[in-house]
């Protein structure tokens, strides 16, 4: 096999290598190879700097400067790290993966659930978040922040340098992601992937640890930060210089999920007691909604709750121990929308109204919508 198949392969099956390469001093990138010209290669290589700063950078390799290629270790970082590829190896045209269609309880009449994309089995519950963003949803899982398309394929969008939990991913209206950790970071990743701490919150400030879970954007890029411990915990509220203070906190306000509605008022899902609080954004409660026994929710982590608004105002709630997302009518009723699910850690609505759910406990992403063809446009006003 020639030196250009072997990097041809590398392209094919997304390895990550490391290479040696330069004339008289020697360089090392780390990543993925994205193509093999007639003289050089491309590869895709993350970077994080000491000063929070996080770069995914594209570098062309020229090929007679190749001194040597590390595959021994780039097969072992690919089990570990790379679990988000398709199970099977993907073609050199990628296709779009068959979905298969199943039964779950409670779907809604005219709707069909299929599995959007299988994640591998061994990352099962380690997944959070889900959100929509530039083309497609999004969710995370450990440090890294995945993306996937409209047929499914998925790919690494951003990596959190360090032992990292991401809990909260947002995206604004510039395409610009906010990422929360549980270890109380905030990050700001800009479209080219080029990423700053904005602010480290210190969980002590609400009543409780540091144990962020969730975030939501305000119209003047200011963020809500929810802070999960115990009963105890609330909300951070941040400015775009990342400067903050506690918007709601002390003993029975621990919040998981968050959503800001078109009105500007800010959604939290209180774990404690089981229910969804409308709050003004200075942080008075206006409207408590009762969604399901405080049994129902995963206590053990930040995860759970994760909220998702409709066009026409409803709400749903993920509930991880109950194994259902549960849907808040606009008349404040609740009740189950899917059910039969392993630990749902995430919930967002697609660009065509079709409702993507993060099934943890299965490692897969769901996605429901109408079967019928001339039913689509319902969809896109709301599940029925």
């Amino acid at each position: 096999m020639s030196f250009r198949t072997r990097l041809q392969g590398f392209v094919e099956n997304r390895q990550k290598i490391q290479i040696w390469y330069g004339m008289g001093c020697h360089n090392t990138v780390t990543g993925r190879v994205l193509s093999v010209d007639h003289d050089h290669i491309d590869v895709e290589s993350y970077s994080h700097e000491s000063d929070g700063q996080i770069h995914i950078r594209r570098i062309l390799v020229p090929l007679h400067l190749i001194l040597h290629i590390d595959i021994t270790s780039a097969e072992v970082a690919e089990e570990e790290d790379n679990f988000a590829l398709p199970v099977e190896k993907e073609a050199k045209q990628p296709q779009a993966p068959q979905m298969s269609v199943i039964d779950l309880p409670d779907a809604p009449r005219g709707y069909g659930v299929k599995v959007m994309s299988q994640l591998n089995a061994s990352y099962s519950n380690r997944f959070s978040r889900m959100a929509s963003g530039p083309g497609g949803v999004y969710f995370a899982c450990d440090g890294s922040v995945w993306f996937v398309d409209s047929v499914g394929q998925l790919t690494e969008y951003a990596r959190i340098r360090g032992n990292s939990t991401i809990s909260g991913l947002r995206f604004d209206r510039k395409g610009v992601l906010y990422v929360a950790t549980i270890q109380g970071t905030v990050y700001r990743i800009d479209p080219n992937k080029s990423g700053r701490i904005l602010a480290q919150l210190d969980g002590s400030l609400t009543g409780g640890g540091t144990f962020l879970s969730d975030l939501a954007i305000g119209t003047r890029d200011e963020l809500y930060v929810s802070n999960f411990p115990s009963n105890t915990g609330g909300i951070f509220k941040i400015d775009r210089t990342g400067e903050y203070e506690v918007l709601v906190g002390g003993p029975g306000h621990g919040t998981q999920g968050l959503l800001l509605d078109s009105d500007g008022f800010l959604w939290c899902l209180e774990h404690a007691t089981g229910s969804v609080v409308k709050r003004s954004l200075d942080g008075r409660e206006v409207t408590r909604i009762q969604v399901a026994e405080p049994e129902s929710f995963n206590f053990a982590d930040g995860y759970d709750g994760n909220l998702s608004m409709d066009s026409l105002g409803r709400i749903y709630v993920t509930a991880g121990r109950a194994g259902s997302v549960f849907r808040v009518n606009r008349e404040g009723r609740s009740e189950t929308c899917l059910g039969g699910l392993v630990n749902p850690t995430g919930v967002a609505f697609g660009a065509d109204g079709a409702l993507f759910v993060l099934e943890a406990g299965r490692s897969r992403v769901l996605r429901v919508a109408a079967l019928e063809k001339g039913d689509r446009t319902a969809s896109a006003t709301a599940l029925s």
